[in-house]
């Protein structure tokens, strides 16, 4: 008899080893098949998404009425994975990160759909950092600029992180994707390097909270930036004609008036009707961004809600 328990727990210990090492190996074989076959073995026939954010999200700037990057990511992973998706936007225009985070706790349909969503996409931190660099417009100095920029970054880290536990707490499964951000008045002032650096400084923390979260992941769209000036030369070319005068610095009026000038020169990524956010262009670089990390860890997603 103690021989016969012996076998069978030797069967059993093989068994349960044998289905470890599949359900190990299955998902990087998800992670490297194609959409419609990584779709077929996981036996996933719906996809649920769900944006939050600003107008990045909303959408705003998109001469091609495709709700920017929400409708693309929709209809292309509709299209490569043969599912249905569904996508429930909640982006608003000129929401900062405490404000994302305060209709998240407020409103019930919000945490509904991001309970039952199957990956979470956000646009965050534009706003956060507007906010801070019109306070300092007056700043004396570039390095004076990005110094408040700086001291503003404690700040924005701990309303992202606060966002993020409130996402999890109605989700701690799905995978988050968060944009990073753009400089949009680039081709205004394309002499003054300061601005990439405040804008580089908010993306860090977007970076540092999405790696700490372990199950999101950053999807950068810096490019957006310089659009067709994307190349160093085509760059200092850009700099050396625009003949854009230091004096904008240090006259806070002046600024402004640059800002809300027309641009002698334009990204033709970004919106001609506002001069700011993406136009059709700018959100197709947006999709092919987001679908790229996507479909890297498809794994995480491709799952039954």
């Amino acid at each position: 008899m103690r021989k016969y328990v012996t076998i069978g727990s030797i069967v059993l210990l093989l068994v349960g080893l044998g289905v470890g090492i599949w359900l190990t190996m299955k998902k990087p074989a998800l992670n490297t098949a194609t959409p419609q076959q990584a779709a077929k073995m996981a036996k996933v026939n719906k996809v649920q998404l769900v944006a939050l954010g600003d107008s990045l999200t909303e959408g705003v700037g998109d001469d091609g009425q495709q709700q920017g990057y929400t409708g693309r990511i929709a209809q292309q992973i509709q299209q490569k994975y043969d599912v249905d998706v569904t996508m429930a936007n909640f982006g608003r225009s000129g929401d900062r990160s405490d404000q994302i985070q305060h209709r998240l706790a407020t409103q019930p349909k919000m945490q509904s759909d991001i309970q039952h969503a199957q990956a979470i996409i956000l646009t965050v931190g534009g706003n956060d950092l507007q906010q801070l660099l019109l306070k300092n417009q007056s700043a004396q100095s570039p390095e004076a600029l990005t110094k408040a920029v700086k001291s503003g970054q404690s700040a924005y880290r701990q309303q992202l992180t606060t966002l993020f536990q409130t996402i999890r707490q109605y989700n701690p499964h799905a995978p988050i994707y968060i944009f990073g951000n753009y400089n949009p008045i680039f081709v205004h002032f394309p002499n003054r390097q300061d601005f990439n650096t405040d804008v580089a400084l908010f993306n860090a923390i977007n970076q540092e909270v999405a790696k700490a979260d372990k199950n999101s992941h950053y999807v950068g769209i810096f490019d957006l930036t310089y659009g067709q000036y994307r190349t160093e030369s085509a760059r200092k070319k850009l700099i050396a004609s625009a003949k854009v005068a230091d004096q904008t610095t240090k006259n806070p009026d002046q600024f402004l008036k640059k800002l809300s000038d027309k641009p002698t020169f334009t990204n033709k990524w970004i919106s001609t009707t506002d001069h700011y956010h993406p136009n059709k262009k700018g959100y197709d670089f947006m999709t092919t961004q987001l679908f790229q990390q996507m479909r890297r860890g498809q794994a995480a997603w491709l799952t039954t809600p």
